[in-house]
């Protein structure tokens, strides 16, 4: 009796070469990243011993500070293992170098190829844009993750070194906002780059978007005209609910989730538009 071997579909060889492609001109950049945001981890957990030995002391200090002040870097709780970490790590690095991880992916995806000139010759190979699309999405996507966790294993490795009292479990709901929030901008990015072509106005725009963002989130409690508008940056979504201490909140992690897939479904669809032969 013989048996039937299954083919597998097309797509999925194809996508998954192009994927590993991608990741393999993009490795310098990943391990730059992540080798920097893992340096600046250990870094701080160094520091983290002098600020537990004085941490009365310390705390009092950064009481007197406006509480607009505490609110926007996430001071009120920092002299204890998760504060401190949010404070240093989640409030502003952590989430910047993941964008700066994304973005520059994402520029790269689809307008950089057409810059470099190597999009033609990519789709005269029997590959739909379709498929580019999704696997330069699924590289941008794993260099993300691996920056991410590799991060939250320097973290969760050296807590206990130096007495820093955090969780595995919180400190990866910390990364997964964060990194979600890095797919959303990685999203923004990708679809300007598919609209104009330009690997630099794509990077522009969505750095530009990244920042405004942050500066919306951090200020806005410091400013009564901007408060109104804090709910409005994906900062606030992604981190208003301080995963780090309280967990994941869900339905912001669906909408960040759902956005950033239908910013690429959209991206897709205008990429598609410079396919004159259809393919």
């Amino acid at each position: 009796m013989s048996s039937a071997v299954l083919p597998v579909p097309r797509a999925v060889p194809q996508i998954v070469t192009l994927t590993a492609r991608t990741l393999r001109e993009r490795w310098r950049s990943t391990f730059g990243w992540g080798l920097g945001l893992v340096l600046i981890g250990i870094m701080q957990l160094a520091v983290y011993p002098s600020v537990a030995s004085s941490s009365e002391g310390m705390q009092a200090f950064v009481d007197q500070w406006p509480e607009a002040l505490r609110e926007a870097f996430s001071l009120d709780a920092y002299t204890t293992g998760a504060g401190f970490l949010n404070a240093e790590m989640f409030s502003m690095m952590i989430p910047l170098v993941l964008i700066a991880v994304a973005t520059t992916a994402a520029a790269a995806a689809t307008a950089g190829e057409e810059e470099r000139g190597t999009a033609d010759l990519l789709l005269s190979l029997p590959v739909s844009r379709g498929r580019v699309v999704v696997a330069k999405v699924l590289a941008g996507v794993v260099s993300v993750v691996v920056v991410a966790t590799a991060t939250w294993l320097t973290i969760v490795l050296g807590a206990p070194i130096v007495d820093l009292d955090v969780g595995a479990g919180d400190l990866a709901a910390g990364m997964i906002m964060t990194t979600l929030l890095a797919w959303f901008f990685g999203a923004v990015t990708l679809l300007i780059g598919a609209a104009t072509g330009k690997r630099a106005v794509a990077l522009g725009v969505g750095v530009g978007l990244a920042l405004a963002a942050f500066l919306l989130n951090a200020l806005a409690p410091m400013a009564d005209w901007l408060e109104p508008w804090q709910k409005a940056s994906p900062f606030d979504w992604a981190l208003g609910g301080e995963p780090l201490l309280n967990g994941i909140d869900g339905p912001m992690a669906w909408l960040l989730l759902g956005l950033s897939i239908l910013l690429v479904a959209i991206a897709d669809v205008l990429y598609h538009r410079h396919d004159i032969s259809g393919r």
